[in-house]
């Protein structure tokens, strides 16, 4: 594949109007395509790189028979934005909000149909640099099973991270250049790696217990952790599915405790965190667009509006304060 318009090797798009070309894209996949509905192929494979993880965004026109072995190294799962006729992966029905697992042994097979937009999670764990990230692979790869299939999850959470994704890869789809910063890179790292931790997240969450003043203690002990590791590491934590994974604390003790010391939730914290080192280093940066991704806002309008929210005025004033003065 090509980079677009030459301006970076890690954002690349494809469009095929050959089967056997198009399942070559997705080489570490070793695929076979046979189509199975008549007319004109018309395909594409749009390619974003970041450290270990590699989106690949493949769409179909036609009913295809798919096989393939996914390299040992690698996990991929998809997330269906388009699947409109009948569709089988591994004699599953292969549906809109289900999680595609096509990693595993034995291979996968999957019939998909005319209609078809499947957002591809291509990661290999030993590419990825952070401990942390490599962690939380090795748990999401026994929550994926061993075998490739379809995995029926929560389709509010399954809705939430196609919106992380759309987000992300409108951004980087935009402006393709901003991948080769690194701190931007291992934001979208993060984003989609604890985005698909979210939407696998156990439902069975034990609440919080405890009561009185043991409690109050212990909640405050863990707000305070989360405080020296959002504060003042560099390696600022861009989601609450992060935090989950660095204090093996499930959402809701996360979310009462906070709520119970600060009387706010993770979220809100963390966003106000986020925001705060962007105001920062607004001072020494290019552009705007370029500290906002490298803190994990990649929906432009709502950082603005956030932004503003929270400081009184959009981050281009002030962005051109820092310049001016």
């Amino acid at each position: 594949m090509q980079p677009v318009n030459g301006t970076s090797s890690a954002v690349e798009i494809r469009c095929c109007r050959n089967i056997d070309e198009q399942a070559m894209l997705l080489d570490a996949w070793n695929q076979s395509y046979c189509q199975i509905s008549r007319g004109s192929f018309d395909g594409s494979v749009s390619s974003f790189l970041a450290g270990g993880v590699r989106v690949l965004v493949e769409r179909l026109n036609r009913t295809v028979y798919q096989r393939g072995q996914v390299a040992q190294s690698r996990v991929a799962v998809g997330i269906p934005f388009q699947l409109e006729g009948h569709a089988l992966l591994c004699g599953q029905t292969s549906h809109r909000d289900g999680l595609h697992v096509f990693s595993g042994e034995g291979g996968f097979e999957f019939l998909s149909p005319d209609k078809h937009v499947v957002v591809n999670l291509e990661i290999e764990p030993e590419a990825i640099a952070d401990s942390a990230l490599r962690a939380q692979m090795e748990e999401l790869r026994v929550l994926l099973g061993a075998k490739a299939g379809v995995l029926n999850v929560d389709p509010e959470r399954l809705q939430g991270f196609r919106e992380v994704l759309k987000r992300l890869l409108d951004a980087v789809a935009a402006t393709p250049t901003l991948l080769d910063d690194q701190q931007v890179g291992a934001a979208f790292e993060k984003s989609v790696i604890f985005g698909l931790a979210e939407v696998l997240q156990d439902i069975h969450d034990v609440d919080a217990h405890g009561s009185g003043e043991a409690r109050t203690a212990r909640n405050w002990q863990l707000v305070r952790g989360v405080r020296e590791i959002v504060e003042e590491s560099p390696d600022c934590p861009l989601s609450v599915a992060e935090l989950c994974s660095r204090f093996r604390a499930s959402r809701r003790t996360l979310q009462y405790a906070f709520e119970d010391t600060l009387g706010v939730n993770p979220s809100a914290y963390m966003r106000a965190v986020r925001l705060d080192h962007v105001r920062r280093e607004l001072r020494g940066s290019a552009s705007v667009t370029e500290v906002a991704t490298r803190w994990g806002f990649w929906h432009f309008g709502n950082f603005s509006n956030e932004y503003r929210g929270q400081f009184g005025e959009l981050p281009s004033v002030t962005w051109r304060k820092w310049r001016g003065g």
